[in-house]
């Protein structure tokens, strides 16, 4: 790979995976090599260690991701039953004035339609959308993983090949070639993994012994609210909690499945002699649990594990360094970075802020605070639950499923915001919380009513109100 680009990119391609965890890196530090291409373009590229969802929620974080504004803005809060919330335009919009040819490979999850784009090949959690598209044993794996929508506690049945990320790889490189000597491509290369179901076929199914285990328990969920509570019950209830170590090595494996296949794509560019002159961009829409806390998938709360992404940048534009930015960033940011490094004029009403400055010299700072938000629903207590259990169900065969967005864990809403090791957080219905990452990065000891943490206290508040004057309104 080349160490030094300038210049505007002929092709974009923004790579992003659903609930992949921003520390389970070698470039973090996690003794297991789960991403060593997306290592390799971070550290040859520009990478964040403080780049943030919006929410971790899918839906609206990917509507943040292309229009740049947060949920509370773009006013879609869940996963389900949202209106088009374009008010002006979107990424993709912003793509198409520029000259590019427009795709999206993969889970779209968002506003967009396939009418609003050159190229559409859509992919859910359980394969080709719609199902007959896929054939073959294409078609008998996604019906097995509809099959199977939780965590296997065996290798997945069928090859390789089958596997999503390969499949979704296999479109994107047939229409990244289709490309004539003219044209400039950007692709939404949108992966649904590792997000659940929680499978792999070997060689990628590791044994749970030697994965390392989570730093917490479900223990620590006895000291946290009701909406967290619930998470774990509902855990144990339909024995998730019973199996989580073999889910997090499932989810370990998928990281690695998944990176073999991007790495698959980089070979490809670089053969084709495209590399030079793609900008590619990685993020997630959030993270996972990962057996945190004794949990999986996502659900309450803005805690680290969620809330923190991957992001990186590498291509025209982008002056490598090694070292992470020490900036704080959020996905609403990607929009204007690429609307300046397309020459192109950032929609009225972006909240999100440009890196170029950022990725143009890594000795620029700034940014010092980033801002997330979380729930939507009305503050809820346990006895309004009565003899419901919201978020789990019995399947027809029996066993229990479990959704682990529902209307105790989205219950109230919280806002919070990163500023340097410092971390506050705010709820309607609860006392403000202010953690020091460095010390406590479970978020496990409240230190808001310390007085010799009153002055960070203050000073975070302040912040808070600031992000939310500009975000609320």
């Amino acid at each position: 790979m080349a160490d030094t680009r300038t210049g505007a990119p002929r092709d974009i391609v923004l790579v992003m995976t659903d609930q992949q965890r921003a520390d389970l890196t070698a470039r973090e530090g996690f003794p297991l090599d789960c991403t060593p291409a997306l290592d390799q373009l971070a550290t040859t590229g520009r990478w964040f260690d403080r780049a943030y969802t919006t929410t971790p929620l899918c839906v609206p974080a990917r509507i943040s991701l292309l229009t740049g504004r947060f949920p509370t803005a773009h006013g879609v809060l869940g996963n389900s039953g949202y209106d088009d919330p374009s008010r002006g335009p979107d990424l993709i919009d912003v793509l198409g004035t520029a000259g590019f040819r427009t795709a999206l490979v993969g889970k779209n999850h968002s506003h967009l339609t396939p009418d609003r784009l050159d190229h559409w090949v859509e992919f859910s959690h359980f394969g080709r959308v719609p199902a007959t598209a896929a054939t073959g044993t294409d078609r008998e794996f996604d019906d097995w993983l509809r099959a199977n929508p939780g965590t296997t506690t065996t290798p997945t049945p069928y090859p390789l090949e089958n596997q999503l990320p390969v499949r979704i790889v296999d479109e994107a490189i047939g229409w990244l070639d289709s490309a004539g000597p003219d044209d400039r491509s950007f692709l939404w290369l949108s992966i649904p993994e590792p997000h659940v179901p929680y499978q792999v076929p070997e060689p990628y199914f590791p044994d749970p012994d030697s994965v390392p285990p989570a730093a917490t328990t479900i223990d620590a969920l006895a000291d946290r609210d009701f909406s967290w509570r619930y998470a774990g019950r509902l855990a144990t209830l339909s024995g998730e909690a019973d199996i989580v170590d073999r889910a997090r090595a499932n989810y370990v494996g998928m990281l690695r499945l998944v990176d073999d296949q991007l790495a698959r794509l980089i070979a490809h560019l670089e053969q084709t002699g495209r590399l030079e002159t793609t900008l590619i961009v990685h993020v997630a829409d959030h993270g996972d649990f990962a057996g945190e806390y004794g949990l999986m998938r996502k659900g309450p709360g803005l805690p680290e594990v969620l809330a923190r992404i991957p992001m990186l940048f590498h291509g025209p534009g982008v002056r490598p360094d090694p070292l992470p930015s020490p900036a704080h960033v959020s996905i609403a940011d990607v929009l204007p970075t690429i609307c300046e490094l397309v020459d192109q004029p950032v929609p009225q009403g972006v909240q999100g802020r440009s890196l170029m400055p950022l990725l143009a010299d890594p000795h620029v700072g700034g940014f010092p605070s980033v801002y997330a938000e979380q729930g939507y629903g009305d503050p809820l207590d346990e006895r309004q639950l009565g003899d419901r259990t919201p978020g789990i169900r019995e399947t027809p065969s029996g066993r229990l499923a479990v959704d682990t967005v529902n209307e105790v864990t989205q219950a109230g809403r919280r806002r919070m915001i990163r500023a340097g090791r410092w971390k506050l957080l705010s709820h309607d219905e609860g006392p403000t919380q202010l953690f020091d990452l460095d010390a406590d990065p479970y978020e496990l000891h409240d230190l808001a009513g310390r007085p010799a943490h009153a002055g960070v206290l203050r000073k975070l508040q302040r912040e808070l109100q600031r992000w939310l004057t500009c975000v609320e309104g």
